[in-house]
């Protein structure tokens, strides 16, 4: 839980206090605690967390409002939580540096004073924060390594506006705007990559980094990174030994609470959790599970096995959603952005119920990104895609595919259509056909529907720039590890994490995600891919191995041979409801058309062969499809433009 906002001027702004007061209400989801503030002529921060005085049972009067007076002319503001704060405390105070109570704040305050702009590189935990050095005239803000929590931000020549999230940025009168090349990243990679979002001049502070701002002067500067740097020597055995230890201790840091909670689907990740967590607690450990009536793949059963097995308290919960059109809504309104992964919708409803229950709970994110879990980790395995093609493959395929195209007129499934995709795909750089198979609007759709002012900007900086340069960064290692250093740099914050803060943050649901310690990454991140995705005598593959072998012992054999769920809803039958009706009046209205994004004819054609349900897996997508509605909502439910 926790809510950060801000303005720092050049000059001397008047009613900045109020202007505060707005941008920290307009997120009052996220956290209704009292607000914590510090307001000066050219400054105003504030705060609201609940969690900020966790570990501090002796404060009185913990709601009180008030303004911060700071440490040695430090202050600090937290959204989230940060661990360990009573060793903290001992530490500072050896140190000759007082601090009353081990409140988040101030030990976020002092570790500024000890270590200075190094300070994240000493705290623990899943927040972000913000740091105003009266003293020096310095703002500093600062994310967490892996982006659990957000901080966005707005920069320009006369003051600086930051805010959790970007809603309360718009309330202190920045005026959003689509930022065309963002948009274009958008379509091809299904989100927008940081430290960009959708909009013109509002960004994220990139996860790991910090932006210090002093006078005119703004400067990002990186304090974690995912490295990988292999180590040959490191047996899977003693792999295995290291990982289990540090998962122990990093849900060990965070059982934090009297009653633990934690999200069960009845998957690996989630089930590990709840075992640790079982082994680890003096008492009882509550797993929160929701399925829903229409869900195509229900895991309730085997959650219920789980939590049987290790002799959890087991809530089950059977969601009764809304209409998936104002649920679509609601949640752009949550997002302050269009998306596309609809993990979305059932992780609202989860969030949702176990609110009723607790407000901090456990998570299982993080290991399909760090050890190779998910479905195209082991489509790339398989069909060995990041091998280099022959230099004459790709030119004769590129040669086959501009002469095909000539009789190609829309991305509609066809004998043509689909002879110009995979010449066009084998034309392809190994990185840019991956993501090309990963894309909702690979580039033939995204041509087919784009008008031309943003397809020149998809030609002028090419989308494909971004895991270019991911994979670049690991050059040095194997194609498997290469490819989930991409996902820990972008899907895991672009996606993941705003998926999981926004919506558990729509109901004020704390979440921590043990498995996205850093010392969980500085193990995995040494070894071979071959630990992740290993192959069994030769045949089958296992994904997650290193995982899978820790915990074999822990999970009931049905849920440890299952092959890999995670929520899946029935998104065409949702989309097509009233045969489309829904789709056609937000897609195809005036006010969508006339943005000039889309091509009405395209996006008719688009609507139709979807409807009629003679697409295939290319075209259309109904992810992609969910893109472009919520790119619509976001426009005119949360902006009014």
């Amino acid at each position: 839980m926790g809510v950060l906002a801000g303005i720092f001027s050049n000059t001397k702004e008047p009613d900045l206090k109020n202007i505060l007061k707005g941008m920290l209400y307009s997120q009052s989801h996220r956290d209704r605690s009292v607000p914590r503030t510090m307001v000066g002529e050219n400054i105003a921060v504030g705060m609201m967390n609940k969690h900020d005085t966790l570990f501090c049972q002796d404060i009185k009067n913990k709601e009180k409002n008030e303004e911060t007076g700071g440490y040695y002319g430090i202050h600090a503001f937290v959204d989230g939580i940060v661990l360990n704060t009573t060793k903290h405390k001992k530490y500072f105070e050896e140190a000759g540096v007082n601090i009353p109570y081990p409140t988040s704040s101030a030990v976020v305050a002092c570790a500024y004073r000890v270590w200075g702009v190094d300070f994240m590189c000493h705290l623990e935990g899943d927040f972000s924060c913000v740091v105003w050095d009266e003293k020096r005239n310095t703002l500093i803000l600062a994310r967490d390594p892996y982006g659990h929590k957000p901080l966005h931000y707005y920069h320009d020549k006369e003051r600086t506006v930051f805010s959790s999230e970007i809603k309360g940025i718009i309330k202190a009168g920045v005026s959003p705007e689509i930022d065309l090349l963002s948009l274009s990243d958008f379509l091809t990679l299904n989100c927008v990559p940081y430290p960009s979002t959708i909009f013109k001049k509002i960004s994220q502070v990139p996860p790991g980094h910090m932006i210090i701002i002093h006078g005119d002067a703004v400067k990002v500067k990186r304090y974690w990174h995912p490295d990988m740097i292999i180590d040959g020597s490191v047996s899977i055995e003693q792999c295995a030994y290291d990982l289990e230890n540090a998962i122990r201790e990093s849900i060990q840091k965070r059982l934090i609470t009297d009653e633990i909670y934690c999200f069960l689907s009845g998957g690996i990740d989630s089930s590990a959790i709840v075992s640790f967590a079982t082994e680890l607690s003096q008492k009882p450990v509550h797993a929160i599970s929701v399925g829903f009536q229409e869900e195509e793949r229900n895991e309730l059963d085997d959650a219920a096995l789980m939590a049987s097995h290790v002799g959890a308290v087991h809530h089950q919960v059977i969601a009764t959603p809304d209409s998936f059109f104002d649920m679509l809504g609601l949640m752009v309104r949550h997002y302050d952005s269009p998306f596309t992964d609809t993990s979305a919708y059932p992780t609202y409803y989860a969030a949702q119920c176990a609110k009723k229950f607790t407000d901090i709970i456990l998570t299982g994110d993080g290991p399909d990104q760090l050890m190779g879990g998910s479905a195209h980790h082991l489509f790339a395995v398989q069909h060995k895609i990041f091998s280099q093609k022959p230099y004459h493959v790709r030119a004769f395929s590129g040669f086959g595919a501009s002469i095909i195209q000539k009789f190609c007129s829309d991305p509609a499934p066809s004998w043509v259509s689909k002879g110009y995709r995979r010449l066009y795909r084998e034309s392809l750089s190994p990185v840019h056909a991956a993501y090309e198979l990963r894309s909702y609007f690979p580039d033939f759709v995204k041509k087919f529907i784009c008008c031309e002012e943003l397809w020149e900007v998809h030609r002028n900086s090419s989308p494909y720039r971004h895991p270019e340069a991911w994979f670049e960064q690991g050059k040095h290692v194997d194609d498997i590890n290469k490819y989930l250093l991409a996902d820990m740099i972008f899907y895991l914050p672009d996606d993941l994490m705003i998926k999981v803060d926004r919506m558990c943050m729509a109901h004020g649901l704390e979440t921590l995600s043990p498995f996205l310690d850093t010392s969980i990454s500085a193990i995995v991140n040494r070894v071979p891919g071959s630990y992740k995705i290993f192959r069994l005598n030769g045949s089958a593959y296992v994904t997650k191995y290193v995982l899978k072998k820790i915990v074999r012992d822990r999970l009931p054999e049905q849920l440890y041979n299952k092959k890999k769920q995670g929520f899946g809803v029935p998104l065409k039958k949702w989309l097509s409801i009233n045969n489309g009706e829904s789709l056609k009046e937000i897609l195809l209205d005036s006010r969508t058309i006339n943005r000039g994004y889309f091509k009405k004819d395209a996006i008719s054609k688009l609507l139709d062969v979807f409807i009629k349900d003679k697409g295939d897996y290319y075209f259309p997508s109904p992810n992609g499809i969910v893109g472009l509605i919520t790119l619509e909502l976001c426009q005119r439910q949360l902006y009014n433009f």
